[in-house]
């Protein structure tokens, strides 16, 4: 009986484990009591309360930590949002911090660390990204088409002169038929972002982009190939056959940037 506890325990702390470490963030997906949240603006006001018109208590750089202690509902409105304010606790003080100015997650890449947050212009929905390298802060924007993400982290995968990537996968389920993601490409801090799509539809068309780097399989030596397809699968009566289109290019990680652009 202790046996399969114990087992039963085991189970239960991998998915657990999975589960957080495969994180689905939405704008208004709420930061949970106990967790731990990187600070992602740069004097950021740690207030007594939850207002704007509060007593600051310290100034929190880029980068430090906080403990979620609670959500309130004081708000305040920030980058598009209405953004909440979190009960935190900082060291040995206790004070409250705009959600906002709170990065989703910390994501680090030969020793430089990248915090995210969400941002809403109109309709548009933006993922920013900040780093600090050699003293400076570097900022990124980038649009989403789907803003339910999973932030992961690769390294190089055999292209030289890059540090690492980061991938935004767009979260889907069988519902959705619009997924895909961004590929940064980070090198010093610097951010280049290329958004590759998948679609599939009820009449069975589907359309597809992905990257082949040098370490997949498949992949070629100093080259990432770019591999677009489309097609259309055919059902019913006697046959069943798939007629796709294939287009392939062989770029290079060349000054910061993918060389030729296969957006043409």
């Amino acid at each position: 009986m202790k046996a399969k506890s114990a087992i039963a325990v085991f189970t239960a702390l991998f998915f657990v484990t999975l589960s957080f470490s495969q994180k689905v963030h939405c704008p208004e997906c709420p930061f949970l009591s106990g967790q731990q949240a990187y600070v992602f603006g740069n004097d950021v006001k740690l207030r007594i309360e939850p207002s704007t018109e509060s007593k600051v208590l310290e100034l929190l750089k880029i980068g430090e930590w906080v403990e979620i202690i609670e959500i309130t509902e004081a708000s305040w409105p920030y980058n598009g949002y209405d953004s909440r304010f979190y009960k935190v606790k900082y060291d040995d003080m206790t004070g409250y911090v705009l959600g906002g100015l709170l990065s989703l997650e910390k994501k680090t890449i030969d020793g430089i660390d990248y915090f995210f947050a969400y941002s809403k212009e109109g309709d548009k929905t933006y993922l920013n990204i900040r780093s600090v390298y050699s003293g400076s802060l570097l900022k990124k924007k980038i649009p989403l088409t789907n803003t339910n993400i999973n932030i992961k982290v690769y390294g190089s995968k055999g292209v030289e002169e890059l540090d690492g990537i980061i991938y935004i996968d767009y979260d889907s389920d069988e519902d959705d038929q619009e997924y895909g993601g961004i590929y940064i490409f980070a090198r010093e801090g610097a951010l280049a972002a290329y958004e590759l799509s998948q679609s599939h539809d009820l009449e069975n068309s589907f359309y597809s982009e992905k990257f082949i780097f040098p370490d997949d399989e498949g992949g070629i030596p100093e080259k990432i190939i770019f591999k677009k397809e489309k097609g259309h699968d055919y059902l019913g009566g006697e046959y069943e056959w798939l007629q796709t289109v294939v287009e392939t290019w062989k770029l290079s990680w060349y000054a910061g940037e993918l060389v030729p652009n296969f957006r043409k």
